[in-house]
């Protein structure tokens, strides 16, 4: 498994690309139990859409000089309440302007993909 980088270390390549961002995320949490969304999830409350979020600012003004966005999220079957949380709140994303797939993790495995976010 290669060194991992922190996202803070990194987040400044997704404002600064020309053309397209890609991310494929392979976790089955990102530190979301720590998060006051994350935790109304777990007690039935839907995360409401960030508009104004630094990421969905980003997104749009990007988009909307025709960059790309574009993810894929791999799942675990059942999905992790982490990943259900991540799948409960994409819709902001997606209207930001970002493309977001999702891809079981048996399948991922067949295909060879990486056990690391990239």
């Amino acid at each position: 498994m290669p060194t991992l980088i922190p996202f803070e270390e990194i987040t400044h390549l997704f404002a600064d690309f020309q053309h397209t961002a890609f991310r494929l995320e392979t976790c089955r949490g990102y530190a979301t139990g720590r998060r006051a969304r994350f935790q109304a999830f777990m007690h039935g409350i839907g995360p409401s859409p960030e508009p104004d979020h630094p990421w969905n600012v980003n997104v749009r003004d990007k988009a909307a000089r025709g960059a790309r966005f574009s993810r894929i999220r791999i799942f675990d079957e059942p999905p992790t309440n982490g990943q259900r949380f991540l799948m409960a709140s994409a819709a902001g994303n997606v209207d930001a302007g970002e493309e977001t797939r999702v891809l079981a993790r048996s399948k991922a495995e067949r295909l060879g993909l990486p056990e690391w976010d990239f």
